[in-house]
């Protein structure tokens, strides 16, 4: 007898007795469709490529870095949130192997350009979570040393560097490190720094004295074997040169940026009353401060004998009597822009850090103040 059995799906004919298999005679299942490639997320690179900037632009923008114009910003920003960008932090992390500190090495934390730095740097770098390492050399070749060898142990993941006069070649194989920045001064220890153009700002510093009358002038500073220090006293030079003077070596003191030695130097340029110069520029902040208590100690009338130009703008210089003529510094926005490049550097590599067209030693400009401090020198005889 013949029956029909369902087997798989289909009828088929069989007789009583039979054995019929079902897992022989199942209807194989249709071959599955090629899973569908997993999207690619989308990345910093992407977003850079596509708005044509720089990805390190576009990781400050996300960041939320104050150094991105605000129209730039808000464009990234909202074409990262059209591409669905999500920051990959767990990666980045990975990658970074939980490098979450940066050193600072630094001269003093005196130093109105170092303090200020150094507050600015920590906030900003903090709201990227990274914390701020500092390190105070003292100027000490060993100290400083010391401090390198520290920071290049604890694997940090970058370090902005103020080097002495005498770093030693230890120091620099120590520093030897992807995300070095220089800061303020320059050794030649990496292709990015953040400076101001001190050159231009003793320039302009300098003819202001000079249009004012003043052809005897000296100049207190800090020692020309720092770079910024060479930097001040070739502005003072170059503008008597362009008023086709020279400037006197007489009335040159290049010492330590202390406010002692500011003090002790303002004493041998002013204590003759009859040799006295008319007119002073001090080139460091804390040179100033001294110089202030030997004006007062000589009783030196300011500007009626000795006009006074100060590098640096403190907040007392305008409460002084005469308040004083300063060359303003940009230290905030120095601090932004350093913090700004390390973090570009940590986060994208040497090779986007600066961008295409942005270059990797940025030089800030000073401002000159005018205030009472500086006028006509009075005829002397």
């Amino acid at each position: 007898m013949r029956l029909h059995a369902r087997v798989g799906g289909e009828w088929r004919a069989c007789r009583i007795g039979d054995e019929v298999s079902v897992s022989a005679t199942k209807r194989s299942p249709a071959p599955a469709a090629p899973a569908a490639p997993a999207e690619r997320a989308v990345r910093v690179a992407d977003l850079a490529a596509e708005l044509n900037v720089s990805t390190a632009t576009v990781s400050r923008a996300l960041n939320g870095s104050p150094a991105v114009r605000p129209q730039i910003a808000r464009r990234i920003i909202d074409h990262a949130r059209l591409r669905g960008y999500v920051p990959n932090r767990i990666a980045r992390s990975l990658a970074a192997r939980s490098k979450t500190f940066v050193g600072f090495l630094v001269p003093d934390v005196q130093n109105l350009a170092y303090s200020i730095a150094a507050t600015t740097c920590a906030r900003l770098l903090g709201a990227a979570g990274y914390q701020l390492i500092l390190a105070i050399t003292g100027d000490d070749p060993r100290r400083e040393h010391e401090a390198a060898v520290g920071l290049a142990g604890a694997q940090v993941a970058g370090i902005i560097a103020a080097p002495s006069a005498d770093i030693t070649e230890d120091c620099r194989a120590a520093l030897a490190h992807p995300s070095v920045v220089e800061f303020n001064r320059t050794a030649g220890l990496a292709p990015y720094g953040v400076f101001c153009d001190d050159r231009a700002a003793f320039v302009e510093a300098t003819r202001h004295l000079l249009d004012l009358g003043h052809t005897d002038i000296a100049y207190l500073g800090t020692t020309d074997a720092v770079s910024n220090g060479l930097w001040r006293l070739d502005g003072v030079r170059d503008a008597h040169a362009e008023a086709g003077l020279a400037l006197d070596p007489e009335r040159v003191r290049l010492v330590a940026p202390t406010e002692e030695n500011g003090h002790a130097a303002a004493h041998e340029l002013l204590g003759a009353r009859a040799a006295r110069p008319t007119a002073l520029l001090v080139g460091s902040s804390n040179l100033s401060v001294g110089v202030a208590r030997a004006v007062r100690e000589l009783a030196v009338g300011v500007p009626e004998e000795v006009s006074v130009v100060v590098y640096g703008d403190p907040k007392w210089s305008g409460l002084c009597d005469p308040a004083l003529t300063t060359v303003a510094v940009p230290y905030r926005e120095m601090a932004q822009v350093v913090a700004d490049l390390v973090l570009g550097l940590v986060t994208e590599g040497q090779e986007d850090a600066a961008g295409p067209d942005e270059p990797g030693r940025r030089w800030l400009p000073a401002a000159l103040v005018v205030r009472s401090s500086t006028g006509p020198p009075r005829p002397r005889g």
